[in-house]
């Protein structure tokens, strides 16, 4: 198993990864040593600081990604943006966009040639084992599963499909906090844009084959419910926690929207007797007469792209885990 100690050990405190990818975006950008940084530095080998340097992933034209080693570990900061900061494997994951962190790992190890050997531990082996047993027992649950689609809003073709316990666990890995984080950090213009290019997505009601209502392979029997523009914090927590209580929809899955200003509830239908979009007329309804909730009518369509943000607060249904 690779683990981030394993990739700090051999990539010098991570400055390996920060040159690997610093020389993708230019070839001639090496991180120098700054000696002028400390004073007090006798002998340059124990330098802990790198000179200023220019940014990649944002706008500035002058040098303002600042890296020091702190507590063994390289970390980085820009002077001129201070929401943009993190560790080797942070500045890694905006480069690679890899699915989770045992991907994004996998990857280093791959392009910095690191040789690090991925033989699955003790652990690993005896819950592969159980898993392997316990595949031998029939399941006659039906868990819906729908379209992933990677990257951003641009990529109408999905990479895989999904579940919901599946989604939860993505939501819920830090690796999306730096883009989530930053989208709330722009304006309202700005978020539009950085939330189409950033963001990859979910198709909750179904599997497609290319996102459109036309290309719907197999309904999910799971609906997305937006609620958006609650710009009081207090208010937004009130109307999670009747969602969640509500008698007749059982929430499947339940969200702080990217913008942080909004909840993604994802709830069961059955589509026997009534449609997609008559159920979605009857639930808009229903919130907006019983709790006064307002919710977006453009969510009615069955190929409706759902963004997956940082949420680490995110609810599930217990019958999933």
């Amino acid at each position: 198993m690779i683990t981030r100690k394993d990739i700090i050990a051999k990539t010098h405190y991570g400055l390996k990864i920060y040159s690997y990818v610093l020389r993708e975006f230019n070839p001639n950008q090496v991180l120098k040593v700054d000696l002028n940084g400390d004073k007090q530095i006798v002998n340059p080998s124990s330098v802990n600081r790198c000179k200023l340097i220019v940014n990649p992933f944002l706008q500035w034209e002058e040098a303002s990604l600042s890296i020091v080693i702190e507590n063994r570990i390289a970390v980085y900061k820009d002077l001129m943006d201070t929401s943009f900061y993190g560790d080797p494997f942070d500045f890694a994951q905006l480069y690679f966009k890899e699915d989770s962190e045992y991907e994004l790992l996998k990857r280093i190890n791959e392009v910095l040639h690191l040789t690090i050997a991925s033989k699955p531990s003790e652990y690993e082996q005896n819950n592969q084992h159980v898993t392997t047993l316990l595949d031998t027992i029939p399941d006659h649950r039906i868990i819906p599963k729908f379209s992933y689609f990677h990257r951003n809003l641009f990529n109408l073709y999905p990479n895989e499909s999904l579940d919901i316990p599946k989604t939860y666990e993505m939501i819920r890995h830090p690796i999306r906090k730096y883009k989530t984080e930053k989208l709330r950090s722009l304006g309202a213009a700005q978020q539009k844009i950085f939330k189409r290019q950033n963001f990859d997505y979910v198709t909750f009601s179904g599997t497609f084959t290319k996102r459109a209502n036309n290309s719907l392979i197999k309904h999910s029997n799971l609906l997305t419910v937006d609620i958006d523009d609650v710009q009081d914090q207090s208010r937004l927590e009130e109307i999670k926690e009747i969602l969640l209580h509500d008698p007749y929809f059982p929430t499947e899955l339940l969200f702080v929207s990217p913008r942080g200003n909004g909840l993604k509830w994802v709830v069961e239908i059955s589509l026997k007797e009534v449609s997609h979009g008559d159920y979605f007329t009857a639930i808009s309804k229903y919130l907006k007469q019983t709790y006064t909730i307002e919710i977006d009518t453009h969510g009615e369509d069955v190929a409706r792209a759902c963004l997956l943000p940082y949420d680490p607060n995110a609810y599930i249904h217990p019958k999933y885990t």
